[in-house]
């Protein structure tokens, strides 16, 4: 989902109504709930009471749709005045996308769309939902299709080309990407559907996560970024005890490598353009390396002891 200068991104489940073997949302690591509680809910309104209208607020899960509170919380956001943004596997009934579209109207900033091939059932009946839901959506709300490539054949390939057609006559972009830790991808279908490559070098460097941007997981914690959810240094507090709060200034990045497009390509102050380091880049590595060094200790050694394969 592409976002915007300011962002906060509420997980609010990990139910979904596929079963994609590749999805990085439901790790147990992650999830330890199948979806957020009436407290963490409440805790997240509170939140947003608090935060400047120049944020947009992004419903995710899993499936949002599935939380047994999903319009209720949508509403309040919408009540509250920010815009929001979804996304969705498009396997419900076209009835509950029309409901979401009358109940958010001009407040609904966006509205992408998964397509994991190997899931989608009835693929004909799918591509006339699509032409629905293209057509009813609010006439300001932006998409973008996203279409992981797994295992990928000539019968899989007529659907994604398929797909790729609806999106060229509705001039939305088409995000492709590889899986490449559950198979080998075939270079004449990397030529034919280049990728989005997210990851970049991102350690010491200046980064607004946590300050324009934060994801907000099912329990109510709340981290700078999904890149950065693992070390404490990056925790920002709880919605649930209030303590949830962002900060004030960019910071320096403790993730090796940035895996988040939206961080990459707005949050970032000096990202790599071609792989080439720039003079600024350098000068920021410099200043921020020994800091970063002494801020997370453990996490250094252990990229050390990866890289020498100790």
């Amino acid at each position: 989902m592409e976002n915007t200068n300011k962002f906060i991104e509420f997980i609010i489940t990990k139910k979904c109504t596929y079963n994609c073997s590749y999805c990085s949302k439901v790790h147990p690591q992650l999830c330890r709930f199948d979806e957020a509680s009436i407290e963490v809910i409440d805790g997240f309104y509170r939140f947003l009471d608090n935060l400047e209208h120049d944020f947009e607020i992004s419903i995710t899960g899993g499936e949002a749709i599935l939380h047994s509170h999903f319009f209720e919380i949508i509403e309040q956001v919408k009540k509250r005045g920010f815009k929001v943004n979804l996304f969705t596997n498009l396997s419900f009934k076209i009835e509950t996308y029309q409901k979401i579209f009358d109940l958010l109207g001009d407040n609904l900033n966006r509205f992408d769309v998964g397509f994991h091939i190997n899931q989608i059932q009835n693929f004909n009946l799918m591509l006339e939902k699509l032409e629905i839901f293209l057509k009813n959506k609010p006439k300001n709300t932006k998409t973008d299709f996203f279409i992981p490539l797994l295992d990928v054949d000539a019968k899989k390939e007529n659907k994604i080309d398929k797909i790729v057609r609806v999106a060229k006559r509705n001039s939305i972009n088409c995000r492709f990407q590889e899986i490449h830790s559950l198979v080998k991808f075939k270079k004449e279908y990397s030529d034919k559907y280049p990728s989005s490559k997210f990851k970049v070098k991102s350690f010491a460097k200046f980064c607004f996560a946590g300050c324009e941007s934060a994801v907000i997981y099912e329990d109510g914690s709340m981290y700078r970024c999904h890149s950065s959810r693992f070390l404490k240094s990056n925790y920002l507090g709880n919605v649930c005890d209030n303590s949830a709060k962002l900060i004030n200034n960019a910071v320096v990045c403790s993730n090796i490598c940035c895996s988040c497009y939206k961080h990459q390509a707005y949050n970032q102050l000096c990202v790599e353009k071609d792989e080439k380091e720039s003079y600024k880049n350098l000068f920021f590595d410099m200043i921020n390396l020994p800091k970063m060094i002494i801020k997370n200790k453990q996490l250094f050694v252990v990229k050390i002891k990866q890289f020498f394969n100790f």
